[in-house]
């Protein structure tokens, strides 16, 4: 069937439609709202264990995410709760044997904490059993931009993992970038970052292991139909074959002032925050 796009009904109904997309744009701020405005932050924790054929005789020390002293993803609350699954016993500790104080990062008196998990089997393969994967995701509106996480230095105001061995990474700096109502710094990166944990299993020759754990806040705001971003990141991941014995050295990737951030003294941003009233 041919359409004759020069019929009236024809015209009337792609005038509709075209209304209709316009209205739409115009009412989610896609066109005509050059206004930093839908400000939100949002985190992600995930812990994984992941093995090609079973460990018997595990135990485990794996470390966690640390802020003011507390087990902490972003501002989600890890417990032994969250990590419990069947057959499988889990607890925290803060000094697990063997422990060096050297392989710890001084935070504002903060000490690391490690999860101890230890099982007569585990087969943390999604494929064959039950896959040890745990993710924590969560996205926060916001009212204002000044309640945006820290993300510029995460060291002692962010969820980091405290278990890392010779770790100073530099301070940034702000950098010129060509939009005056944004700022960009200098992205601090320290690939590989080292940390410690304990991996005391049996298994077969041919078993290939990998053992991470990551967290990450990031922050985001929409100008017209574009999405500014900035963030931080630490994490770790491991990957062995066959059995082991002892503490284990793990490689990972620390990022922090990543992404565009606003610049408060401008007049843009001064009409947003004055709009704009933090929650309390």
């Amino acid at each position: 069937m041919n359409l004759d796009i020069r019929h009236p009904g024809i015209w009337l109904l792609l005038c509709i439609v075209l209304f209709m997309i316009i209205h739409f744009m115009l009412s989610n701020g896609f066109i005509f709202n050059p206004e930093p405005h839908e400000f939100s932050s949002s985190e992600h924790y995930q812990m994984m264990i992941h093995s090609t054929v079973p460990l018997t005789n595990v135990t485990l020390y794996l470390p966690l995410p640390i802020k003011n002293g507390s087990p902490v993803a972003g501002s989600f609350y890890l417990t032994e709760e969250f990590f419990a699954r069947e057959n499988i016993s889990v607890a925290f500790v803060r000094s697990p044997p063997g422990m060096d104080p050297n392989w710890t990062i001084f935070v504002n008196g903060s000490q690391p904490l490690y999860l101890k998990l230890t099982a007569d089997r585990l087969y943390p393969n999604k494929t064959h059993g039950t896959e040890f994967l745990l993710i924590h995701e969560e996205r926060t509106p916001l009212n204002s931009p000044l309640e945006f996480q820290e993300t510029i230095l995460p060291i002692g105001n962010q969820s980091i993992f405290l278990q890392k061995v010779n770790f100073s990474p530099e301070l940034t700096e702000i950098i010129p970038y060509k939009d005056p109502d944004l700022m960009k710094y200098r992205e601090v990166v320290v690939v590989p970052q080292h940390m410690m944990f304990y991996a005391d299993y049996s298994t077969s020759p041919s078993a290939v292991v990998n053992i991470g754990s990551h967290v990450s806040v990031e922050n985001s705001w929409k100008v017209s139909w574009r999405t500014k971003k900035n963030s931080y990141s630490d994490g770790y991941s491991w990957f062995h074959t066959g059995e082991t014995r002892g503490w284990k050295m793990s490689n990972g990737i620390y990022g922090s002032a990543g992404g565009y951030y606003p610049n408060f003294s401008r007049p843009l941003w001064q009409k947003v925050l004055a709009r704009s009233v933090p929650q309390k």
